[in-house]
């Protein structure tokens, strides 16, 4: 039986709605079990999800429990759109660091507060369609800010 873990701390300000929430007080180097770490971080894609007007902040674990497996590790989108797979791409962001990925969410949300996305077009992204933009799944890091 898997132990219920405290939710991460974020700093998640006014104006943010919290629409998934499974990221929890735990990392691939803290001291539980193999079978905690893998049913609450390298089998959750969907590790929170939340949104402020039209912008989606998702974070999920991708490439399994490996972690030589360069693949392997958090992945934060921040999306002006719906779906993290469906949107315009602001950034994304990849790590097996824990603290690294906090770090990360807590300065989108922000950058986000503080409207620095409103002028700046981020790029398409498809999983499904392959005519209509980029293919999300291939890069470690993007961001509309340095490509300008």
């Amino acid at each position: 039986m898997s132990t219920i873990y405290p939710l991460q701390d974020l700093n998640i300000t006014n104006g943010w709605t919290v629409e998934r929430n499974v990221f929890y007080d735990i990392g691939p180097d803290s001291n539980v079990s193999e079978d905690d770490k893998f049913i609450n971080i390298y089998c959750q894609q969907d590790m929170l999800a939340m949104k402020k007007g039209q912008i989606l902040l998702d974070l999920g674990w991708y490439g399994g429990e490996d972690l030589n497996n360069k693949n392997a590790g958090y992945c934060i989108y921040l999306v002006r759109g719906d779906c993290w797979d469906e949107g315009e791409l602001l950034e994304k962001f990849r790590s097996k660091n824990k603290q690294s990925i906090i770090d990360k969410i807590n300065e989108l949300i922000l950058a986000v507060d503080n409207n620095i996305y409103d002028n700046s077009r981020g790029r398409l992204v498809y999983e499904h369609n392959e005519s209509t933009g980029i293919y999300v799944g291939d890069s470690y890091s993007y961001s509309v800010l340095s490509s300008k």
